[in-house]
């Protein structure tokens, strides 16, 4: 006969058989379909992996382009730093010959017309002062005799100066 033993071991046996297989089963099918995804996914993976591959490529030489170009700005950069010192510095001095101009313009001015129109002046100096005739002031005026008025030379008076 059997012993109870054996019993127990068979009955264990039989529900871990009973356990077991469903599991495997569905292990298997969920290993066939892993496998399947692979499969499909695989040669996209690939694709997907060139075309990743070719724009990184295309990144590294639009990096390269835009480096070369950036030494070119670079270049076109310090070349217009360089301009506009020149041009500061040209304000600089053209504010100075301002200022001496502004100085020394009105002083030059006159000087060219004083040396240009020496006649005008002297014209201009005679007549802002009106020419003075000396007066006649006859005897009833002063109350003095008309004898004491200048004589014209040649006229035999006595000169007094």
């Amino acid at each position: 006969m059997i012993a109870t033993w054996q019993i127990i071991a068979v009955v264990l046996l039989a529900v871990l058989v009973g356990a077991v297989v469903p599991a495997l089963i569905q292990l298997r099918r969920t290993l066939r379909s892993v496998e399947s995804q692979f499969d499909t996914t695989g040669p996209k993976l690939h694709r997907t992996l060139e075309e990743v591959g070719e724009a990184a490529a295309r990144i590294n030489s639009l990096g390269k382009t835009l480096e070369r170009d950036i030494e070119g700005l670079q270049v076109f950069t310090d070349s217009a730093a360089g301009l506009g010192r020149s041009l500061m510095r040209a304000q600089e001095s053209l504010r100075v010959m301002t200022s001496v101009g502004a100085a020394l313009g009105p002083a030059i001015a006159a000087g060219l017309r004083a040396l240009f129109e020496p006649e005008r002046e002297d014209e201009a100096a005679s007549s802002s002062q009106p020419e003075r005739k000396p007066r006649t002031v006859g005897a009833k005026e002063t109350g003095q005799a008309e004898e004491s008025r200048p004589k014209a030379a040649g006229s035999g008076g006595t000169d007094r100066s």
